[in-house]
């Protein structure tokens, strides 16, 4: 396991981290004024449209040029690495439609579950509980299938469409530090997130911007060292698979 955490260290470098943590930034800066372009017009309604499309070739960019640089190996094409991360991203959003569809249910099922309990397991297990033990459920799908996709993700953008790219995938699977890593990143991040957001410290009103500012700062730099390190463990791994098969294709 320590050789894996100083592996993946060492590939969080400073490209990385400043390229994601700028990059992730300006991406949702940018969203968040594409969302105040009004459409009551057809050169404004074109402007939003050209704008999304832009939009989405950028954070395809991103994340194409962020996963190259965690292998070393033969590059495909950029336009490749972009298609098949889009490819990845509509998959991942599909395969989230159940989870969705289950979250905006929640209440319903709470209330189904709760009066269908007994009243000694309706005492443990109230309404309220069981909306959170669904909002635990149901983000710890979201980030098993989020870790299920990052490795064929990160492979076939660097690599390009090879014959092993599902088992380089399918060696990430098989590391337990991985899963654990991917869970509790997770969890971790956004329990962490909500906390400082959630956080106010007594303070007029100058403090209190400043404190937001310093907590969404902080929670936000933290996240995307999560991000980055995992990232980082993932490239380990990949190439240390594909290491081992470079010696075994090798003529003893």
């Amino acid at each position: 396991m320590m050789p894996a955490i100083r592996s993946a260290w060492s590939r969080v470098t400073g490209r990385l981290f400043v390229g994601q943590w700028l990059g992730n930034l300006v991406l949702m800066l940018l969203a968040a004024c594409w969302l105040q372009i009004p459409d009551s017009h057809a050169w404004q309604f074109a402007v939003s449209m050209i704008s999304s499309v832009l939009l989405v070739i950028a954070f395809l960019w991103l994340y194409a040029a962020s996963f190259r640089h965690l292998r070393t190996c033969r590059r495909p094409k950029w336009w490749q690495s972009c298609l098949l991360l889009a490819v990845f991203v509509v998959v991942w959003w599909l395969l989230l439609q159940p989870t969705a569809a289950g979250r905006a249910r929640e209440a319903i099922f709470a209330g189904y579950w709760n009066s269908q309990s007994p009243p000694w397991l309706r005492h443990l297990f109230g309404y309220s509980s069981l909306i959170a033990w669904q909002e635990r459920f149901y983000d710890c799908v979201q980030w098993l299938l989020a870790g299920l996709l990052l490795p064929p993700a990160i492979e076939l953008c660097a690599c390009g469409l090879h014959r092993d790219w599902l088992g380089c995938a399918a060696a990430v699977y098989r590391r337990w530090f991985y899963w654990l890593c991917v869970l509790v990143f997770g969890f971790g991040g956004t329990a962490l997130t909500g906390a400082l957001a959630d956080w106010a410290p007594a303070a007029g009103l100058l403090g209190q911007s400043l404190s937001v500012a310093a907590r969404l700062g902080a929670a936000y730099t933290v996240d995307i060292l999560l991000w980055c390190f995992l990232l980082g463990l993932i490239g380990c791994y990949l190439d240390s698979h594909a290491s081992v098969q470079s010696k075994q294709e090798q003529p003893q």
